[in-house]
């Protein structure tokens, strides 16, 4: 079975061609995968312009299809389904995969399985290794699992039974992580994306300031991260008065937030865990490409404990639509019954 995996929820556009063989047990490889990023379009921004991003899918979904095609050798007709991330996600980037998809689907007569982008993070952490043309076994995950999502527009905590059966424990009712590492790199004069940058100084840095580890204390597992922002906004202008602003002062600050947001997940996880005493910590989702949140999430929890996904494919790829859309594919429909969800929670 091939599955074409197709993702343009935010500013990445992502295609990848996955095959399943269905045998004594599960295997699959990663056959191809394109990924087109619109860095360079949105950091004169300073963040991510909507239309832009639209704009950049419809011109380069067509580029990446023809790319995968000339690489593969793959006849199309011999495609079972298409995957499509249909939400969450911004509205006119949606829309842009959504035209490409349906008219993609009409002309090869396929069929086109929804995929929850949420759930495509958790399943992500099933794919070993990010390789091409090679057979692979679906990681085993011990349950039940706590399921840390974080990303630039979620942070949730779940507890899973099983892939099928889970419930929310707690989100962020505000700000998700990634969106703050953002702006935080924003506040300290950083280009877009401010997450990867502030973590590159951040490695120079000691956290020497003292920053709000938010909703600690209180007796829940939801998170905010607009008021620690703020305080770190406040920080800086105060710094900026007494002309300490250097770049020494700048990598001391990146470190010192990246810490203060990154403890207050982790003692959250942590509360949680010891609540609910999961066989598994799973953690996804473009946050955990960071290496320092990696190695404080493994010093805290044991490396034993901890699932995390490929760090290539812990951000917006095809791959993991591809992926995830093979265990929905029992919900596929016709082209013309695909709707969008920018709003789609798990």
């Amino acid at each position: 079975m091939k599955i074409l995996g197709i993702e343009t929820t935010c500013d990445e556009t992502g295609i990848a061609l996955l095959e399943f063989i269905e045998e004594k047990e599960l295997k699959f490889k990663i056959i191809n995968h394109q990924l087109r990023s619109q860095f360079n379009i949105h950091s004169k921004y300073g963040g991510i312009v909507p239309i832009l991003a639209a704009r950049e899918h419809k011109k380069n979904l067509p580029i990446l299809y023809e790319k995968l095609l000339k690489e593969t050798k793959e006849k199309p007709e011999n495609f079972n389904y298409i995957a499509f991330s249909y939400g969450p996600g911004l509205p006119p980037s949606l829309v842009a995969g959504k035209e490409f998809v349906v008219n993609l689907a009409k002309k090869l007569n396929k069929k086109i399985i929804p995929v929850n982008h949420l759930l495509a993070h958790i399943y992500s952490v099933l794919i070993p290794k990010n390789k091409l043309n090679v057979y692979q076994k679906i990681k085993k995950i011990k349950f039940p699992a706590l399921c840390l999502l974080i990303s630039g527009g979620h942070t949730i905590l779940i507890y899973m039974e099983d892939f099928q059966k889970f419930r929310k424990l707690g989100e962020t009712k505000d700000d998700a992580i990634g969106e703050s590492l953002d702006k935080a790199g924003r506040i300290l004069g950083l280009e877009y994306p401010g997450g990867p940058k502030l973590e590159k100084l951040a490695k120079k840095g000691k956290p020497i300031f003292n920053l709000p580890r938010p909703m600690i204390s209180q007796n829940n597992f939801n998170f905010s991260f607009a008021g620690i922002k703020t305080a770190f906004w406040e920080l800086v202008e105060e710094i900026k008065k007494y002309n300490k602003f250097n770049e020494e002062t700048k990598r001391d600050l990146a470190a010192s937030y990246q810490k203060a947001v990154f403890e207050t997940i982790i003692i959250k996880t942590k509360k949680a865990y010891e609540k609910y005493k999961p066989n598994s910590i799973i953690v996804t989702g473009g946050v955990i490409a960071n290496t320092a949140l990696r190695k404080m999430m493994i010093k805290v929890f044991g490396k034993e404990k901890l699932v995390f996904p490929e760090k290539s494919l812990a951000t917006d790829n095809g791959v993991k639509i591809a992926f995830a859309g093979y265990f929905f594919k029992d919900n596929a429909l016709e082209p013309e019954k695909l709707e969008i969800n920018p709003l789609l929670d798990i």
